[in-house]
């Protein structure tokens, strides 16, 4: 269990529910969930955890013990997810708003929508506060050309035809918000095209204090590290092929459907790893000289972790990597991602010096103390407003 931060006294004697589309692993959106237990609502009376489902055998035990709500047909043998076996409950996706609707939050005063999909369609009592940290506005409904390539076959044309059911309920549980957070300027600008609604921009919490700068004798000069999921919007194969010829090394780490294939293509200064356990990754960010992340994000925790591990990010100028990566400071932003722009960064950054304790300072504007401290008083003012609302109506 992570250190909490200072624990917040503005919600004591509270209620509070957080609701979370799914848990199907501890990753960012799930990290994001646990700060909130953990470091925002510390001080609160009860604060209970309602999500569709939970692969409780994959989060911290303090996690897993806090959700009190979950679908019961989703956890039905043959649609669980067992471990990392992904289980077939997304099929079950065109039921979960109705799921989030009936759910009953009437004895809670604060409820949060932790929600990239359907988790905002909850209905809290109208004297509840009602805040939304948006991961992003449902892709199946807004963005279908961003998950073109994940999702395939029945499942895609179902969703296809869905589409316009889930932008409908979708826009209608959005005006119920009571106020919007939410993770990078990219994501906050589809909340106010989508929406109508503007919302805070408030960092998710990334664990910077896991990464340290390591001295210049642990570094290898030219030798590069990509640590993602290997799917297609991620760009493994484009980036492997990008060090053919080149005098740099390249240390790709992930799980996915096509590791197989970029390992078998990969020319020989490419070593492609599985699923590392954390204090070998740390070490690997130890030994690196560069970061590689050119996959457009809504936001992109590792380029954070990379920062705060002294590394300079070659990222693509899109997507949650613009709050991140200053450019020409950070590392280095590519206008437009093909072969030849692709290698032209990797020489770059190999060849500019950067400062690693700069870089350190930069991460920690990304910190889960800083999360805490602003989504906590995000909520109190949310609270405050609607106390004012309330009492004007009376």
């Amino acid at each position: 269990m992570p250190a909490a931060a200072t624990p917040r006294t503005g919600f004591d004697g509270k209620r509070v529910a957080i609701v979370h589309d799914w848990f199907q692993g501890f990753h960012g959106s799930e990290r994001v969930v646990e700060a909130m237990l953990t470091d925002v609502f510390a001080g609160a009376r009860t604060v209970d955890l309602f999500t569709f489902h939970a692969a409780r055998e994959l989060l911290p035990a303090h996690l897993a013990a806090a959700i009190v709500g979950e679908s019961r047909i989703a956890a039905l043998p043959g649609l669980r997810q067992r471990g990392h076996d992904p289980g077939r409950w997304r099929y079950l996706l065109p039921y979960m708003p109705l799921y989030f609707r009936r759910l009953d939050l009437r004895s809670y005063d604060i409820v949060v929508a932790s929600s990239h999909s359907c988790a905002v369609n909850v209905r809290p009592r109208g004297d509840a506060t009602f805040v939304c940290y948006c991961l992003t506005p449902m892709r199946y409904a807004w963005l279908p050309q961003l998950d073109g390539a994940r999702v395939t076959g029945a499942h895609a044309a179902a969703l296809r035809a869905a589409r316009g059911y889930f932008k409908r309920l979708d826009h209608a549980a959005a005006q119920r918000v009571d106020r919007y957070a939410t993770l990078s300027s990219a994501v906050a600008e589809r909340i106010r095209d989508f929406y109508g609604r503007d919302a805070e921009l408030i960092f998710p919490p990334v664990e910077v204090t896991d990464f340290e700068p390591a001295g210049a004798a642990r570094r290898q000069a030219g030798h590069f590290l990509w640590v993602h999921r290997f799917v297609a919007y991620k760009r493994p194969e484009l980036v492997a092929e990008a060090f053919r010829g080149l005098p740099h090394r390249l240390t790709m780490v992930g799980i996915g459907p096509l590791q197989d294939e970029v390992r078998l293509r990969a020319p020989e200064n490419v070593t492609v790893h599985g699923w590392l356990e954390r204090d070998e990754l740390v070490a690997l960010f130890g030994q690196a000289s560069g970061f590689i992340h050119v996959g457009e994000e809504d936001f992109g925790i590792s380029m954070v972790e990379a920062l705060a591990a002294g590394l300079p990010v070659l990222g693509l100028d899109a997507g949650g990597a613009r709050d991140i990566v200053r450019d020409g400071e950070d590392g280095l932003l590519l206008g437009r991602l093909g072969l030849t722009e692709l290698r032209a960064g990797i020489d770059e950054l190999a060849r500019r010096e950067w400062d690693p304790a700069r870089l350190r300072e930069r991460a920690a504007t990304f910190s889960r103390e800083r999360f805490a401290e602003r989504f906590a008083a995000f909520v109190a003012d949310a609270c405050a407003a609607k106390a004012i609302s309330i009492s004007g109506q009376a």
